[in-house]
């Protein structure tokens, strides 16, 4: 069940889940120097915070993540029933109780592996301490420990505490040896039972004076000190699901020690199968609860657009269409990207200008994709200002990985040369990231880094040189317009222009834009627009452009006659779904009149 429960696991988030992996791996910058080690584990829960840092740089690939998670919640199972008096088949089902509460809480795109280290850690030192002889000498280690595995865990010490308050217990006497069927209990002898009760109380004590004594080293207020400063992302949140994993840990151990009468051996494997199948509906109902589909596959997105995976980005939305601004504006971006933005964006859902460039917000989320967008579209300062900020509104202060690429890049573009080695230097000491950083830093100091780094060059090329604008979300359609006359070659700006544009449903500022559209045939998606016009502006079809098809302009009589005739919205989608028609009657806000 051991190895069953760990490939269950492995397979949940290499294959269902592989995009949280991802997410989280991007918001840390573990570097593998002496100085870094010293500054995380500096603070309480430091070691088990390093430890966690370390596992989750490995989520840059998300296999190698989903086995190392595998293995850490496998290994709290192992350790809690290791921790376990006696072994029967019911406690060892039980065990399993605080891997199911990890698995939902590492659901959580917020839930940081470090809080699972300091469980695991607690749970292995209760284990290492007990065969230590003879008990005088086991029970200053212990006290010892207390403060110590504080510094390493955080408040997670109390789990060590409690655990050792047993095993303690059991060795004094068999206090807790006591039959719930009415069997005999063995008395502990009054020395034993008072130096038992004195370690217990020392141990509390101890417990309870590392956090008060913190908050006068530590810069962190004291319930933070109390409930743990790095186990999830937000510090004003506790993790719930994962105290009650701790919790259940020193449950399941409470109960091994309790002395039940055996079950006879034919009811024996039934009881232990049906608490199996309990405990599996447990932990497969608390994971779908916890896990969030719609951020996983925003999370897919971001990832393909981290990845620059324009046509995987279209084969995806071609299975499902996505729906929110976030996942809607990376799409857009796959369309601009491929070509495919002028005859085909209305062919899949819009939900207006947000979908297209979503307006800053000051999170660490919704500006990293949309920072991407404006790096293609050659706004350098805009996607150097989106990155920064995303990188400064990380909740738990921790730099990531991906923004300082950015960074990098923002800033060679724009001369700062100096500002960019700043950046590579940190990203040398990072696993995954230190042969790009080399490479890079070998490159400027060579001088040769516009002639390797083709992209590069074509983003500096791309960068207002004779105009400038103060940045504004409302104003977009002028800075697109800019972006499009002074680089006539930079078409995906063209597009975001003409699709903020229609987006906006200002078909006025669209007819304005249209003589900068220099294509050998109309794309569909500006026809239906200029027909649109046409219809609301003239009586009859005399006069129409040439480059507008027929069949685009019956197709249009036919879209009127049917609005006109008060079909609903789901038939009328069913017919023009895919044109802009559609869009601008039945989407982003109220229907035009």
């Amino acid at each position: 069940m051991t190895v069953f429960t760990g490939i269950a696991i492995y397979a949940f988030f290499a294959f269902r889940y592989p995009y949280h992996l991802h997410f989280q791996e991007q918001y840390q910058l573990f570097e593998s120097t002496w100085a870094y080690f010293a500054s995380v584990a500096a603070v309480p829960g430091g070691l088990a915070d390093w430890l966690g840092r370390l596992v989750t740089q490995f989520y840059y690939y998300a296999p190698a993540g989903a086995a190392l998670l595998a293995v850490l919640l496998t290994a709290v199972q192992l350790l809690t029933w290791t921790v376990c008096q006696r072994k029967t088949l019911i406690i060892y089902a039980l065990s399993f109780v605080p891997t199911a509460l990890l698995l939902a809480f590492h659901c959580d795109e917020n839930a940081l592996a470090s809080g699972t280290v300091a469980l695991l850690l607690t749970l292995a030192v209760s284990v290492l301490i007990q065969p230590v002889p003879p008990a005088r000498l086991r029970h200053i280690l212990e006290l010892v420990l207390v403060p110590v595995m504080y510094m390493a865990t955080g408040p997670m010490t109390i789990v060590f505490v409690l655990l050792v308050a047993l095993n303690e217990r059991s060795e004094a006497g068999g206090i807790w040896r006591s039959d719930l069927f009415g069997g005999a209990r063995q008395i502990p002898e009054r020395s034993e039972a008072k130096q038992y009760w004195l370690l217990v109380a020392g141990m509390l004590l101890l417990a309870v004076l590392s956090p008060l004594v913190g908050q006068y080293i530590f810069p962190y207020p004291l319930n933070r000190l109390y409930t743990g400063i790095h186990y999830y992302r937000y510090h004003n949140i506790l993790p719930g699901l994962l105290w009650t994993a701790a919790l259940a840990s020193v449950a399941v151990a409470a109960l091994s020690h309790l002395k039940t009468r055996e079950l006879r051996k034919p009811w024996k494997p039934l009881a232990g199968s049906l608490l199996f199948v309990l405990i599996a509906t447990l932990g497969i109902g608390l994971v779908s609860k916890t896990a969030d589909a719609s951020k996983e596959e925003w999370m897919r997105y971001d990832f393909m657009v981290r990845m620059q995976m324009w046509n995987r980005i279209m084969m995806t939305a071609d299975q499902k269409n996505p729906e929110t601004p976030k996942t809607v504006s990376c799409l857009n971006l796959a369309l601009a990207k491929t070509g495919r933005m002028a005859d085909s964006q209305f062919e899949y859902f819009q939900n207006g200008p947000d979908g297209l460039l979503p307006p800053f917000v000051r999170d660490h989320t919704s500006p990293v994709s949309t920072a991407e967008a404006f790096w293609q579209l050659g706004m350098v300062n805009t996607a150097q200002r989106y990155a920064f900020e995303a990188q400064e509104a990380i909740p738990d202060f921790q730099k990531s990985a991906r923004l300082y690429q950015r960074l990098v890049e923002t800033n060679i573009v724009n001369g700062d040369w100096d500002v960019a080695r700043k950046y590579l230097k940190t990203l040398q000491h990072a696993r995954f990231y230190r042969k790009w950083a080399r490479e890079t830093l070998e490159q400027l100091d060579a001088g040769t880094i516009f002639e390797r780094r083709l992209e590069l060059a074509r983003i500096r090329n791309l960068r207002l040189k004779d105009h400038d604008f103060l940045f504004s979300d409302t104003e977009m359609d002028s800075m697109l317009g800019l972006l499009t006359v002074e680089h006539p070659e930079n078409t995906m700006a063209l597009n975001y222009l003409m699709a903020w544009c229609l987006l906006k449903k200002d078909l006025d500022r669209f007819v304005e834009c249209i003589p900068l559209v220099n294509t050998p045939a109309m794309p569909k998606a500006y026809q239906e627009a200029l027909l649109l016009r046409w219809v609301l502006t003239h009586s009859d079809f005399k006069g129409l452009p040439q480059y507008i098809s027929l069949a685009n302009a019956r197709r249009i009589d036919s879209f009127i006659t049917d609005l006109r005739a008060g079909k609903t919205e789901a038939e009328m989608q069913q017919q023009y779904g895919d044109t802009y028609w559609f869009y601008y009657y039945y989407r982003y806000r109220t229907r035009p009149e």
